[in-house]
């Protein structure tokens, strides 16, 4: 009778080392980007201190979280519309230094927003950002450099994001084309197990065809052929049970992805364990 086997516990795969870097490099680069509001905001006096941290945190977190994970394009513009609403509603309380918030907002539109919207709203915030600049009292030149300092920082820090998604999306087509591959297999190899199962029954029956046919006759000739046929099944049911030991020990050893969207793996076809379960008495 055939023992049943406890599966082994799969290990989950990492995201690849261009994946972690680019995300690492976002967060880094958000935070740099607030690095000089949190420093304005941490000294002692300031006025709106904690709200001013608070929002300032949730801004670099919103747009880290936007960045790094794989969100539909209605989540997207969720997070533009949350993203906005942080960027310029607490403007009138917290003053000039809430201004960098705007570059998020510029990355947002430029990095997560799919086309043909990324690019006008994108040119829209820039806009913005301008009139923001002047209705804080800069002079032309003044605003002219905030805006040129906003578009390069958005342009750079959407970058990053681009390159984080192309290295995810590249990495769940090479999962996924793996998976098809390793599915091709399995069922070529399936196909390889039937013909040879299907050619060692095929002996059987000729041989039982044979024995029926000199049942009348000696004993030792029914007994030898007896024989021969058992050793054909013992063979078969040798040959399938070592296919599909590979075959758990390669499901034991191929660990899952983790990321954005999980590949699942095609399990043992239902066939070959209904044929282990028929051969487990010979």
């Amino acid at each position: 009778m055939p023992q049943t086997r406890v599966p082994r516990p799969r290990a989950v795969a990492r995201a690849p080392l261009e994946v972690r870097l680019s995300r690492a490099a976002i967060a880094a680069f958000a935070v740099f980007l607030m690095s000089r509001t949190f420093a304005h905001y941490l000294q002692a006096g300031v006025a709106h201190r904690f709200p001013a941290l608070i929002l300032a945190t949730a801004v670099v977190a919103l747009y880290v979280l936007a960045a790094c994970t794989a969100l539909s394009r209605r989540r997207r513009r969720w997070v533009m519309g949350a993203m906005a609403l942080l960027v310029y509603a607490p403007l009138p309380l917290l003053g000039e230094w809430w201004a960098a918030s705007g570059v998020f907002l510029a990355a947002a539109a430029l990095g997560l927003l799919g086309r043909p919207y990324s690019l006008p709203a994108f040119v829209s915030v820039v806009f913005a950002e301008a009139l923001k600049s002047m209705l804080l009292g800069d002079d032309l030149a003044e605003v002219m450099s905030w805006t040129l300092t906003v578009t390069v920082a958005a342009v750079l820090l959407a970058g990053l994001t681009h390159f984080a998604e192309t290295a995810r999306v590249l990495y769940t087509t090479r999962a996924e084309l793996v998976s098809v591959m390793v599915a091709v297999q399995r069922a070529r190899a399936m196909r390889e197990l039937e013909g040879i199962v299907g050619s060692r029954l095929d002996a059987i029956a000729a041989q039982g065809h044979k024995v029926l046919a000199d049942a009348d006759g000696e004993t030792e000739t029914v007994k030898k052929e007896l024989r021969r046929m058992l050793d054909v099944a013992r063979e078969a049911q040798r040959e399938m049970r070592g296919f599909l030991q590979q075959e758990q020990q390669f499901r034991s050893s191929t660990p899952r992805r983790r990321d954005g969207g999980q590949v699942q793996r095609s399990t043992t076809p239902p066939g070959a364990a209904s044929n282990t379960t028929s051969t487990g008495g010979l």
